[in-house]
């Protein structure tokens, strides 16, 4: 038996960042939020029904911030609970980064996406124009968000896969929760959406 998913994309990316995975999941019902970066968001609302709540990257952090009533758990790609550096968290990344970020974001939206992307790993086009208040909105979430002590309450529902050559290094550190650390960069489901799909369908076989 399979859950349906609630997916929540990383900064940068639009909700058709999931679809090589979900093509590897043929009859699973999903849930995908887009966060508006490049066009009109779109939130839909969490499914009535138990579900998997599945977040790549900053989506990960989004989702642990959020109540998320009816989750049976948490499966996340290049995921983090804190982005930005803190005195407690001296891996992060450093906030003057991101706030570079932010003000050439303002001069030039469609270097600062390219440039962020290619890090990634793709040099993919973006898929249209750049909403410049919610990719800011975004970055000063990265910047100022904390879920750390949330991730911990979800104990080990929450599971997570990281690649070890991920540029970030927040998203390299995985959680104390079980998860893996596999061949790969910042992209897991773009780049390997077979295995990000395998390790769904393990959780199901876990948990079902």
């Amino acid at each position: 038996m399979s859950l349906p998913l609630y997916l929540v994309h990383g900064w940068g990316f639009d909700a058709s960042f999931w679809n090589p995975m979900l093509d590897h999941l043929p009859g699973v019902e999903a849930y995908v939020v887009d966060a508006g970066y490049f066009g009109a968001p779109s939130h839909p609302p969490l499914p009535q029904t138990p579900y998997l709540a599945v977040g790549h990257s900053a989506g990960s952090l989004s989702l642990l911030e959020q109540d998320l009533p009816g989750c049976e758990g948490l499966v996340l790609f290049n995921g983090f609970a804190r982005f930005s550096a803190a005195g407690d968290y001296p891996d992060g990344v450093p906030a003057r980064v991101l706030e570079r970020m932010r003000r050439q974001l303002q001069k030039s939206p469609e270097t600062v996406l390219a440039d962020f992307r290619n890090r990634c790993g793709t040099d993919e086009p973006v898929p249209g124009p750049p909403a410049i208040e919610r990719l800011d909105a975004g970055l000063e979430k990265l910047l100022l968000d904390d879920a750390r002590e949330q991730a911990a309450r979800w104990g080990d529902r929450l599971h997570w896969m990281t690649g070890q050559s991920d540029p970030f290094p927040p998203a390299r550190l995985g959680f104390s929760s079980p998860g893996s650390i596999v061949d790969g960069g910042h992209l897991l489901p773009l780049a390997e959406p077979a295995l990000c799909a395998d390790s769904i369908r393990q959780w199901f076989a876990r948990h079902g």
